[in-house]
Formats: structure tokens, sequence, C-alpha cells
């Protein structure tokens, strides 16, 4: 070892340094021989050699550093760390005042990419730049022989962003399977080609295509291009703003049309009896706009528009949305937001006039949130609102004979007065009241003038807490490290007084039928045109069971168990409601177990019952399981229901895997869902093939198949086949 200038002495190497802050190079070389020539101001080193310097990384059999130019020459199986990239090749030239590095015949890896290249030009440090690569070959198959590989005259790589290829030649194996003059695939999941081919029951044999791209810097543009065998084609555009791109509520545009060669084949497999136009579209406007001087976000006005050619577009075209919003609305909302509060100006239409739908044109409503008033220990909430409500029935409905229900004016107001206290310690009490007034006027029908409303509300909640700790209840396999037990009584009473309406007015805002318990906290009762008498009881414990997992507390089990008394029922004349029980138990990460049912225990004049359970297992490390159940008997609306659900995923080893899905309605013995799939690692890929039948009990069975591969490096670059694909992507699945 020879010392040069600021040159530390050690057995192994140098290090350099320069002789004023400007100067220092900071830089560390490490060898079993070396030596430095003083006229030339070159280092050089031999044996196994490795190279610091910032967060460059280099090691190889022989390095020369050129003070002089700031380059370092490194030969013989050379690797570079930077970052996260590795480069490996048999020489490389790097300049550390630069960041500029050239190389000989290149392996490197820039995670998820994988690539060997004649040479590599890459930016000054710190420039925007690409990386390019010449004569290249890469893939994201970290292997010697990878399945699949482009070999590409030109590569530019700009990290984080995208892929630029021109002459590249996609090869499975050693075979040519496509070739692309000039291609661009962004990292970004949302961006580039990507296809979807399958066949079903409803579509026939289908290749849906869909093309990613940027508008300017923050407008995501997708094209969309649909060719099914029994459809003929289809087409359109989306358009999403960067701002919004994780609220699938907001900043969007969808364009889709569809020539439809067979309309009035149902999804189902069914033939319409409604006629249905072959020219069929959708149009979807979802937007948000912040007002200027709301930097805060909480002045802005929203949309959500969405016209579409007819009743059934959604279930054809569409079907993963429509099982999620069958009916979508019309709105147009002007929202303010306070600490208290909001105050909104909403408009509901019905542009869809194929759909029954309540209008709000417009509404003003003004809600305030339970606010404390100063140090009283009071506490205040309340709504306002004045609209122009009606109801527009379909055509269906209007051809059927049904009446058009009346519209109105609807002044609402309700205003409520709360005290939380705390008696003996440890019972805590919150009483409340409240009153209301409701004025209807200006109706669209003859015979009926304005009338008005009032109500009063008085209630009170009543709860307290009991808990006993048991740290020696341990036990591993059940996933206990210590018990806290935490017991709830509660009770919640509430009493309304209101006068009737007039007889001949319909309610819009009404009763709907449902198998659960309705608020009976007034500022949350929302169906304020329907609005009735009651006297009502509701009495429960929740209890909890909490246990140590990873230093923390962790909810092991949760019991609720509750039920309404009424002396004054303001729907069926019931005495009691059924009994509730909801029961959640998560004892192990592989393990989970909820219960919700109800049933009639003291009063039969609504005799129903309803269970809903699920259940997970992973009992090995290859196998697991998931068990549903909805159970309904002798509800008076709704029809009865026994339905089974069963998952299943098998790993038959390490590179195969079977999954199966089935849903099986008991009460009229037909399973009306099955699934049958087989997943394939191929290294860089996951390839899942299979296939499904749906009976939809209208004589005719649904089928399909599933042909599935997802690039792991890019879980969202995939080729997916939903049996319902509203979409491209695995989460429409």
């Amino acid at each position: 070892m020879l010392p040069l200038g600021l040159v530390f002495a050690q057995d192994t190497g140098f290090s350099f340094g320069g002789e004023s802050a400007e100067d220092t190079v900071d830089l560390d070389i490490q060898s079993d021989f070396s030596d430095f020539d003083e006229d030339l101001g070159i280092a050089r080193a031999r044996g196994d050699v490795i190279v610091k310097y910032g967060d460059v990384t280099i090691r190889a059999e022989q390095v020369e550093y050129h003070t002089f130019s700031g380059k370092i020459f490194a030969r013989e199986n050379v690797r570079l760390y930077r970052g996260g990239e590795t480069v490996e090749a048999e020489e490389i030239i790097y300049n550390v005042n630069t960041g500029e590095m050239t190389t000989s015949r290149l392996k490197s890896s820039l995670e998820p990419l994988f690539y060997t290249t004649e040479e590599v030009i890459r930016p000054e440090e710190n420039s925007e730049g690409p990386i390019t690569l010449l004569n290249s070959d890469f893939t994201t198959h970290d292997s010697a022989n990878p399945n699949f590989r482009f070999k590409v005259k030109k590569l530019e790589v700009y990290p984080d962003d995208k892929v630029v290829m021109r002459g590249a030649k996609l090869y499975m194996g050693k075979v040519p399977v496509m070739w692309f003059p000039y291609y661009v695939q962004p990292m970004d999941e949302d961006l580039g080609y990507y296809f979807t081919p399958g066949w079903n029951s409803a579509w026939g044999g289908f290749l849906l295509n869909r093309y990613g791209f940027l508008v300017g810097d923050d407008i995501f543009a997708k094209a969309h291009l649909d060719v099914r065998s029994e459809r003929g084609l289809a087409g359109g555009f989306e358009f999403e703003t960067a701002k919004f791109r994780n609220n699938d509520n907001i900043g969007r545009l969808n364009l889709y049309y569809a020539n439809d060669s067979n309309p009035q084949l149902a999804f189902n497999g069914s033939t319409r009896k409604t006629v249905v136009d072959p020219s069929r579209y959708r149009v979807n406007f979802q937007h948000r706009i912040y007002f200027p001087g709301s930097d805060d976000e909480t002045f802005y006005l929203d949309f959500d528009i969405n016209k579409l050619s007819d009743a059934f577009v959604y279930e054809d075209f569409a079907p993963a949305e429509f099982r999620i919003d069958p009916r979508p609305d019309n709105v147009i909302n002007l929202n303010k937001l306070f600490d208290q509060g909001e105050v909104s100006l909403t408009g509901r239409f019905a542009i869809n006039d194929f759909f029954q739908t309540d209008t709000r044109s417009p509404e003003l409503a003004i809600d305030v949130i339970r606010t404390p008033l100063g140090d009283s220990g009071f506490f205040y909430e309340g709504l306002t609102t004045y609209g122009i409500i009606d109801e527009e029935l379909s055509e269906e409905s209007i051809l059927s004979g049904m009446v058009d229900p009346s519209g109105f004016n609807r002044f609402q107001t309700y205003h409520e007065f709360l005290f939380p206290t705390q008696l003996a310690g440890f019972l805590n009490v919150t009483p409340r009241v409240g009153a209301g007034y409701r004025n209807y006027s200006n109706f669209d029908i003859p015979g009926i003038d304005t009338f008005s409303s009032t109500t009063t509300h008085a209630g009170v909640d009543v709860s307290f807490k009991m808990s006993k700790r048991s740290p020696n209840v341990v036990n591993r396999r059940l996933g206990l490290d210590g018990l806290l037990h935490v017991v709830r009584p509660y009770l919640n009473y509430s009493l309304v007084r209101t006068n009737e309406v007039d007889g001949r007015f319909t309610p819009i805002d009404r009763f709907t039928p449902t198998t659960r318990l309705r608020p009976i906290d007034m500022p949350l009762f929302t169906t304020m045109d329907d609005l009735r008498d009651w006297q009502i009881v509701r009495a429960g414990i929740s209890q909890k069971w909490f246990t140590k997992r990873n230093g923390q507390s962790h909810e092991w089990l949760s019991l609720n168990n509750y039920l309404e008394l009424y002396p004054e029922d303001p729907e069926f004349g019931r005495d009691t409601s059924n009994f509730f029980t909801e029961v959640d138990w998560n004892p192990l990460p592989w393990v989970r177990a909820s219960t919700v049912a109800q049933f009639p225990l003291f009063d039969d004049t609504i005799d129903f019952t309803e269970v809903t359970s699920n259940v997970y297992l992973m009992p090995t490390d290859w196998f697991r399981i998931g068990f549903g159940r909805y159970f309904l008997d002798n509800h008076p609306t709704f029809e009865d229901s026994d339905l089974y659900t069963l998952s299943t995923y098998t790993r038959i080893s390490d590179d195969w895997g079977f999954s199966t899905n089935h849903r099986f309605e008991a009460d009229d013995n037909t399973l009306e869902y099955q699934q049958y799939s087989v997943h394939k690692d191929l290294a860089a890929w996951t390839a899942t093939f299979g296939g499904i039948i749906r009976d939809n009990r209208s004589g005719e069975n649904e089928y399909g198949v599933l042909l599935s591969l997802t690039l792991k490096a890019f879980p969202r670059v995939s080729i997916p086949v939903d049996f319902q694909p509203g979409g491209l992507g695995a989460e429409d699945n």
C-alpha cells in the first residue's frame, strides 16, 4: 500500500480525501494487493477489490482509480451496487464526479427487471434522463434460462415511470412469438396494453382490449375495444384525474358504446320481453370541484351523472358493476363543511326514465352534528331542510297503471339537546329532548292543500361497564395471553309524539321493508314523511374479551345480545322484537368466525328467523377453507332462503394449487354457482385456468371459462377473466 496526500494507511487499501471540503472524494478502496503511481495519479488494486463511494459499492478482480479524471476502471467479474440496482459486467467505467457509467456486456437488475446488454448509457447524476441499453435482453424471471424475455435493439428505462422499447421481439423460451417496432410499457398499473380473452354463455367468445395512456401530466385515459361473438363490437374511453386516483367515486368520465347484435339476450341466458334498442351506451361522470379559497377542501361541488341507453346495459356489459349498483343515481351536490356540521344544496334528477326515482330539485340541508354548548355540559344537534320533492315512476310502472305519487314542497326542522352525565361514579346517563316541525305545500295534484305536523321526542341512554382481569389465563392454541373481560349493560328509551299527516298524502321518504331494527335516535331517522308515534325500549348486554397479541391489545371475542320492547310499536303492533345476538371471534390469525342471528323469543306477531354466519380456517400451510350460511324463514316480505357458500384453496405443491367456490340454495335444492380453478406457478408468472357453472333458474345454465396470467413483478399486469367482467382487472372478480 502506498499513501497519497491525505491517504490513511491501512493493511488492505486506500482511503482518499481531498485537501478541502470542496475537493472531498470520500472514496475507499480495499484489496489484497495495491499500488499507487504518484506521477500519473493512478491507484491500482488487485485480488478481491472492494470500492466504496457514497451509496456506490464496486467489487471486481482489478480496479484502477484515476484521481485526476475521477474515473474508476473495474475489470473481471465486476459487480456494482447502487441503491436498489445491481449491475454485473466484464468491465465498468464509473465516473465518481458525474455518476456516468459505461460497460461491456452487462448483466443487471433494476428490480423487478433483470437484463443483459452490450452497452449502457446512464444519465448524469441527478438528471431525469433515461437509462439507455443497446442490444439488450430483459425479463422479470430471475433465472439463467428465463421462460420469457424481450430482445430489444434499444431499451430506455425511466425508473418509476415507463420502459420504451424499439425493435423488440418477445420470446417464450427460445421461440419468438411477437414483434414490436415501438412499444411503451408504463410502470403505472393502469397504463399500457392489457387484454382479456375468455368465453361465457352470455357473451360467447370475447376479447376485451384496453390501452392506458396519459393525456397531459395528470389525466389518465383508457381506450377500450371489445369483441363479443354474441354481442358484436363495443368500445369507448375512460378518463380519471391524478388528484382523485385514490377515490373511485370522483374524478372520472366513462364513455362506452355497443352496437349490440343480440340485445334481447339477458346475461342469465333468458330472452327479454322488453324491446331493447341495439344501439346501447353508458355515460358516467363523477367529479369534484373545489372552489377558490377553500385550501382546506371544505367547499366543493360534486357531480354524479349516469346516463344509460336502457335499464339492462349494466347487466349485459358491466355485470360486476351491476351487482353493486344496478340503478345508478344522478345527483349534483354543493357542500360546505364546518367544524359543527355541513350545509348542502342537493339536486337529484330522473335522467333515466326506465328507473323509478325520487327527485330533489333542489333540496337545501343544514346539518349540525353533536356539538357542546360552551362549558354548560349540554350538547346540541339538529337538521333543517327545504326542498322540492317528487317521485318519478318508471315507464313500465306507468304503463301497468300505477298512480304517480304527488310531488310537494317540504320544509322540516328538528333540534335536540343532550346532557351526558355520570351518576355514582359508574352509571352513564344521557337524557335527550327534541322537537321538530314539518310543512308540506304546493302539491302537484288537486284536492290536497298545505298541511303541517309537529314532533316531540324524549329519551334517555343508560349504560355502565364492569371488567375483570385474568392474567393467568394462557392458552397458546387458542391465542390467549391473559384475558380482560368487559361487560357493558345498556338501555335506550325513545318516546315520539307526532300528529298524523293528511290521509291522501303518499310519503316519499317512507318505510321500506327490512329485517333490521330501525334507528330510534331521531337525528338518524331519515324516513321523515312516514314518522309515527312510538315508545321503544332497546335493552342489551355487550361483552368483549381482550388478550395480548404482539405487545398490543387484541379483541379476542365480542358478544352483543339485545332486543326491543314496544309499549307502542309504530309498525306491527308487537310487544317485543326478535332477540338479536352478534358474535365475532378472532382467536388466531388463521381462524375467524362471526354470526349475526335474530329469532322470536317472546312475541310471535312477526314470527321470522334470520341467521348470517361465516367461518374462515387455515389449519395447515397448504389448505384454507371459508364457509358461510344465510338463513331466512317466514319473513312477511322477503322470500325464504337457506343459502350455503363454500370456498377452498389447496396448495398441492410449490408450483400447483387448486381452488373451488360453491353456492347452494337449500330452500329449493339449487346449486346456484360452481367454480373450479387450477393455479400454476410459472416462476415469473402465475397462471390460472378453470371454469364455472351458474344456475340462474331460467331453464338454461350459464357457463364460463377462466383464464388468467399474472406477472408477479407487476401484479396488476395481468390477463384476468371475470365471469362477470365489468371491467379489466382482478379487482372485478
